[in-house]
This record gives structure tokens, sequence and C-alpha cells, in this order.
């Protein structure tokens, strides 16, 4: 069975950076407790912006649906969105160029 990836794109609201940094690890970690994602290391990315990007794998092809369902995974992305903007990838600093390259800052 094929898996997708998914690119997550988010730039913190003022003051926020720790704090999404926090809730990012917070994320993947229920996704991966309720078995929406895979248990492969999900990259975290922080462009020359300080914006960041979550790099995921979904555990089958019906995972996205399943976690918008879910009331726990919900709530956690209401938290997120109260700390940061979504973005989509093109948008993030850097993106414009084959091979773009961002500093790791974990590996979730």
């Amino acid at each position: 069975m094929a898996t997708e990836l998914a690119l997550a794109a988010y730039r913190a609201r003022p003051g926020k950076d720790d704090e999404l940094l926090q809730i990012l690890g917070e994320d993947i970690a229920t996704l991966r407790a309720r078995g929406h994602v895979t248990d492969r290391p999900a990259p975290v990315v922080r462009t020359g912006d300080g914006e960041l990007m979550v790099v995921l794998e979904w555990s089958s092809e019906h995972a996205v649906d399943e976690a918008h369902a879910d009331p726990e995974v919900m709530a956690m992305w209401e938290r997120k969105g109260e700390l940061a903007e979504y973005l989509p990838p093109n948008a993030l600093t850097g993106a414009g160029v084959p091979f773009a390259r961002w500093t790791v800052v974990a590996d979730l």
C-alpha cells in the first residue's frame, strides 16, 4: 500500500515561536497515538524568516479524513491555529527554487 506525505507549513504568530514548536511535537504524538500517521520521523525545518514546515506520513489513504473526524485531533489543530498561520508550502521563504534548503530543527 502506498502512503502519502504531507507538507504542513506555518508562520508563528508574534511571540509564539517556542509554543508552536512545542505543539507541533504534541500534534505529531497525538496523530501517531490515534493511528493517523506512521512512526516515520517527521522532520521540522525552519526557513531563514522563521517559518516552519513539518513533513509527515499519513498511515493510510483514509487517515486524513479520519483525523478530521477525530475530536482529539481537531482540538489540537484548533490550538495550533491560535499559535500560527497555516501556509501553502510554496509560500515558504526560499521555496521558489529547485532543491530548496532549510535548517532542520527537530525530528518528531
